[in-house]
């Protein structure tokens, strides 16, 4: 039986992104941390401190350096609030209140839905409702830096899209029903540098990823229904590739990723996957990607897969768990896990986390043959959000608290 060993990237130079969990899904939005190493016990952990958060919300924490950034929001006034906490002892260092109006979102959305993303001065955050789309840059304080309002924003089930900030820039995206775009913004000003026409359709929720071509060349990955996965020129915003009109063919709320082979991106509606495309950028000065292959069973909705080795796991919405060849799109195995997923998977050095959304975390070890369960860690709340990373903790994030379990501690 061959095991796989999680084969993890100079994410921070490769991407140009800082080594800190800063942003949906940790550094290049890949989902994996190599620094830390679980002791074989860890799912017995009791928590090193537990946060009551003062809303709720389904965002997931970043952390930058020792801070953690999470959001939170009252339903019923639409009031969202932004959290600065310490990670060593979970007090709150600063709480900044966001005004704003409750609208109609999808049962399994909330009002705080969008992740931070931070950097080594900032921390940016989006919010939308029916009048607007909406990001805001504090400082480290908790002061306001500048804040812009990208208009209306349609939709019948809430946002659910991440800023991301790499290098100078931020980019967000605005997509939903009508014209959208993809803004890129200066760090430090809110300045459009540029932005980028994208035709709307279903909205997407997907979150994008900063790339370095072979070349040097930056780019940012994103999904739509629209214009398929597509790539942007980081220092114009020109449309370098693009799969194609309905290529993917619902709403896209899982964000693409990485693997050796190129880009996966994926869709679904109603809870369930429709397809997982595996997409190659085409060569010279061609703008239509190669579409590798598409799987369209057993796909996830929500949750991003995570690409390792020359593998990519996947958990379905409703706990169904597979691993592929990333190149060839060979099924290798599948199992049930059980629950319902909305969390993304994460790699902690050579081990698999999944999130249920009944407060379960599962971990696993991966092999060609199959998964085994480590053990299981039960948080007492149901979540939707995806699990950070800290030089020795771990953090998880419930409805309405917010978790540290030190990989270090001996609370067994």
């Amino acid at each position: 039986m061959k095991r796989f060993v999680v084969v993890f990237l100079a994410l921070g130079s490769l991407f140009g992104e800082s080594a800190d969990w800063s942003r949906f899904r940790g550094p290049g939005g890949q989902g994996k941390a190599d620094w830390l190493k679980l002791p074989k016990k860890f799912h017995l952990q009791k928590p090193s401190w537990t946060l009551d958060l003062p809303g709720v919300g389904h965002s997931s924490p970043v952390l930058f350096e020792n801070k953690i950034f999470t959001t939170c929001a009252n339903p019923e006034s639409g009031l969202r609030n932004i959290l600065c906490v310490d990670a060593d002892d979970g007090k709150i260092l600063w709480k900044r209140d966001i005004q704003s109006t409750p609208d109609h979102r999808h049962k399994f959305n909330s009002h705080a839905s969008s992740t931070p993303a931070a950097d080594q001065d900032f921390v940016f955050l989006s919010w939308t409702t029916r009048e607007s789309n909406n990001l805001i840059c504090l400082d480290h304080l908790g002061q306001k830096v500048w804040q812009r309002d990208f208009g209306a924003f349609e939709t019948q089930h809430g946002s659910g899209f991440s800023p991301i900030v790499f290098r100078d820039k931020v980019v967000v995206t605005h997509d939903h029903e009508t014209q959208s775009f993809v803004y890129c913004l200066d760090r430090k000003t809110g300045k459009t540098l540029w932005k980028t026409a994208r035709k709307g359709s279903k909205p997407s929720a997907s979150t994008p990823v900063a790339h370095l071509s072979k070349s040097g060349q930056v780019q940012f990955v994103c999904n739509s229904k629209s214009h398929g996965c597509f790539a942007l020129d980081g220092r114009t915003g020109k449309v370098l590739w693009e799969t194609g009109p309905d290529t993917l063919d619902l709403r896209s709320v899982s964000s693409p990723f990485l693997t050796p082979g190129g880009f996966f991106a994926s869709c679904g509606s109603g809870g369930r996957g429709s397809r997982m495309l595996a997409v190659q950028p085409p060569s010279g000065n061609q703008k239509k990607a190669i579409i590798s292959y598409k799987i369209t069973r057993n796909v996830p909705y929500v949750p991003t897969p995570l690409a390792f080795d020359d593998l990519v796991f996947t958990i379905t919405d409703a706990g169904i768990a597979t691993c592929i060849e990333a190149k060839s799109g060979t099924l290798l195995w599948m199992e049930r896990v059980g629950g319902n997923f909305f969390a993304s998977p994460i790699a902690v050095s050579n081990q698999i986390l999944i999130t249920s959304r009944e407060g379960v975390v599962t971990f696993l070890d991966i092999s060609s043959e199959g998964m085994t369960i480590r053990g299981q860690l039960m948080l007492g709340e149901l979540t939707h959000a995806t699990p950070a990373v800290g030089r020795d903790s771990l953090f998880f994030r419930t409805f309405s608290k917010l978790h540290c379990f030190r990989a270090t501690s001996s609370r067994i």
